[in-house]
């Protein structure tokens, strides 16, 4: 039986680029971005262990956190964010389930600095 506080991969790759989508957030660790440091499209990344410093920047926006295999980094920030009363959810089966779906990824190299 999926999560109450999960997305799927198909839920999600419908969301992206719609009014209304949801923020998505990359939690893995340095080492398996590095692996691959491709993101999910319209993405950021976040240290997970600083998630009280940051996850306010989301209160009024719907989250969905990925880390790589959509255990225990992103459920512990998704439980994080949702006791500070933000509506999030993590993506079922993480990085790998969307990379191993076909998802479309973007090279971090050829992004454009955010300001």
């Amino acid at each position: 039986m999926p999560s109450t506080t999960a997305i799927t991969v198909p839920q999600l790759s419908r969301l992206i680029g719609l009014p209304g989508a949801p923020v998505i957030i990359d939690v893995r660790i340095e080492e398996d971005f590095e692996a691959d440091p491709r993101l999910l499209p319209a993405s950021c990344r976040r240290d997970f262990k600083t998630v009280s410093t940051w996850a306010a920047e989301f209160a009024d926006k719907p989250v969905a956190v990925v880390c790589q295999k959509g255990q225990k980094l992103s459920q512990g920030v998704v439980a994080w964010m949702r006791h500070e009363g933000i509506s999030a959810e993590s993506l079922e089966g993480g990085f790998e389930a969307w990379r191993d779906a076909g998802g479309l990824l973007v090279r971090t190299a050829t992004l454009p600095p955010r300001t």
